[in-house]
């Protein structure tokens, strides 16, 4: 019994490391909503994938004069990135100004 736990985790981290989980991060004055295109064929194409509203930004109701840091404007991909299995291999598409968000 213990042996079958094992192996399927072994199983479940292997097959996480072949279909890896694409998060994809708007740009400035952009929002989730314009992946939509990119992650439909993705999926279609049988890939794991997300799409995230920055704080401020797309669907995220927060007050743009309220976010006063890289930290606030950052904090819902950092919130999704935490949540994540440790053992989920994650491929991290960004744009324009979101490029320094990894960096900061």
């Amino acid at each position: 019994m213990e042996e079958e736990v094992m192996m399927s985790m072994t199983e479940k981290e292997t097959a996480a490391m072949n279909n890896p989980h694409f998060v994809l991060v708007h740009g400035l004055g952009g929002g989730a909503w314009c992946w939509y295109k990119i992650k439909c064929l993705m999926e279609i194409s049988g890939y794991k994938v997300s799409c995230i509203d920055l704080k401020g930004a797309g669907t995220d109701r927060s007050d743009a004069n309220s976010i006063v840091s890289f930290d606030d404007y950052n904090k819902p991909l950092m919130d999704f990135m935490s949540a994540l299995p440790h053992t989920e291999q994650v491929l991290l598409i960004i744009s324009d100004i979101s490029s320094i968000l990894p960096c900061y």
